[in-house]
């Protein structure tokens, strides 16, 4: 670990490379025009409270933990001799790796300005925080997204994993990116949108089928019943669930209606289970990748109902459904036949998963659209949903997921712009539109190029140019003992320990 550390000290004479994603000779900042999503931000100095995310099961990354909180914590700035509280991995304050009884006995600012994060401690207070730094990859990114479901800190990501398509930096040059952040040099900031999904159960009071018959003639909505107190205090939590539950309950209601008369003649399908139909909010996810609701471990394909705002698109009739952002473009989506779309769009993706059927295109929506999807009552079996891959559910029958644009975007820092950053990963991860180049009718005798050597890298979007020493020196510490491990020092969170049962559901649906 000692020499790990050592690797890294700066060494004015050794280039440590830039960052991953480098401009375009082409460009002219001076002439740049940010987009709306585009923002510049400079650093608050009073800010001083940092969250450190490594990816877990990874061992290797530990001592650049370590070495990343040693240099933030004991680095003078803004006249501060220990200017930063850094928090990292709750796992990391048993881990002979890091070694955090050794360090607290070398110096008391490891006691005072270095804390210890869980779960519980993000959800519950989210504005402790005033920078996220990242190492890892994609799945770090999307997993500190699920750590903050309301308002979340900017996040400067560092390239660690395996892909890195949305982690712009890298670790061989922490010290300049973080440098010209603090110093208000680095601005560029990417709203990254995230969807907000929340999950509708169905509710049959069996009170009122009586009263549904009797109702029915002047639209009734019939829901679970609000005491006199409970109307008067509107300012109420009780008051707001009731009050979104009853107009989703009309709302959907209303659809039953339209689409029984839409596709039957027969009114006896307006029955009491459409009358008496009740709906009651339970979770809300904000997902920055894609929402997927599919068949589950059924070997029949689903059935779902696609409503968008006040329309009824179509029956779903395929393995499932993905509705993704503009940055879950490249994930699932694109598995599934999606397009590619550019980060700055505020737009909703709806992509089949193998539909039965040759008709059923993938669609870009708008993102002022409200987008549910229903397990209708005649469906086979019940469907499932996952929210960038975690929190698996079961929807039943009669269960619909409500989805719209969230309001806590996810803010990540840009090593130039979030255009030149996106271009890049795509050219260089995704190999878009990589093909050999067509041979001119004129050939040149003599003419022996050498082909450029394929390098097995482990930083698979990392250009060829980029790939300095110091890069090698960091890809042959991590590739030592890279046999399976059995354990690691550095686990991931347990669902027990990711839960969010007993916090609060959003008022704001």
């Amino acid at each position: 670990m000692g020499f790990c550390i050592q690797l890294m000290q700066p060494n004015n004479n050794q280039n440590l490379g830039g960052t991953k994603r480098q401009s375009s000779p082409e460009s002219d900042v001076s002439h740049k025009k940010p987009t709306i999503e585009q923002n510049n931000s400079d650093w608050n100095p009073s800010h001083n409270t940092i969250l450190v995310i490594t990816k877990a099961r990874d061992d290797r990354l530990i001592s650049f933990t370590q070495q990343l909180a040693e240099w933030l914590i004991f680095t003078p700035r803004y006249g501060k001799d220990f200017p930063f509280t850094v928090y990292v991995d709750d796992h990391l304050r048993l881990s002979s790796l890091f070694d955090h009884k050794s360090l607290v006995k070398k110096h008391v600012a490891w006691t005072t300005n270095l804390q210890f994060w869980s779960p519980k401690l993000c959800y519950k207070h989210p504005e402790l925080f005033h920078l996220i730094i990242t190492l890892g990859g994609d799945g770090t990114i999307l997993f500190t997204s699920t750590l903050f479901q309301s308002h979340i800190p900017p996040v400067i990501p560092f390239h660690l994993g395996s892909l890195g398509f949305l982690a712009p930096f890298l670790f061989t040059s922490y010290r300049e990116d973080l440098d010209n952040l603090f110093e208000g040099r680095l601005q560029n900031v990417a709203n990254r949108m995230r969807l907000s999904c929340t999950v509708y159960r169905y509710k049959r009071d069996p009170s009122c089928i009586m009263k549904a018959k009797k109702g029915a003639q002047d639209n009734t909505v019939w829901t679970q019943s609000v005491s006199s107190d409970d109307e008067a205090s509107e300012t109420s939590e009780s008051s707001k669930h009731h009050k979104w539950q009853r107009i989703e309950t009309a709302w959907m209601r209303k659809a039953f209606k339209k689409s029984a008369k839409k596709y039957t003649e027969d009114e006896s399908l307006l029955d009491e289970k459409i009358m008496c139909y009740s709906t009651v909010p339970t979770q809300t996810f904000h997902v920055l990748n894609e929402i997927i609701v599919d068949r589950g471990p059924s070997s029949n394909m689903s059935m779902l109902e696609l409503f968008g705002d006040e329309r009824h698109l179509t029956t779903v009739q395929a393995d499932g459904l993905c509705i993704a952002t503009a940055t879950g473009s490249t994930a699932y989506s694109l598995s599934a036949g999606g397009t590619l779309t550019h980060p700055d769009m505020q737009c909703t993706l709806v992509t089949p998963i193998c539909p039965h059927t040759l008709s059923f295109r993938p669609m870009l929506l708008p993102s002022s659209i409200s987008i549910r999807i229903f397990v209708p009552f005649g469906s086979r079996h019940v469907s499932y949903c996952r929210f960038d891959g975690r929190n698996r559910i079961e929807l039943k029958q009669g269960d619909h997921i409500k989805i719209k644009i969230s309001p806590y975007p996810v803010k990540t820092y840009s090593s130039y712009d979030s255009s030149n950053d996106w271009f890049s990963s795509v050219q260089s991860c995704l190999l878009w539109n990589n093909r050999q180049r067509q041979k001119s009718f004129v050939v040149v005798e003599g003419d022996n190029t050498e082909k450029k050597k394929k390098s097995d890298k482990m930083f698979a979007c990392i250009r060829e140019e980029e790939d300095t020493e110091a890069m090698h020196n960091i890809k042959e510490l991590m590739e030592e003992n890279d046999s399976e491990q059995e354990h690691y020092e550095l686990n991931p969170w347990t669902d027990e320990e990711l839960s969010r049962d007993g916090l609060k559901l959003e008022s704001k649906i």
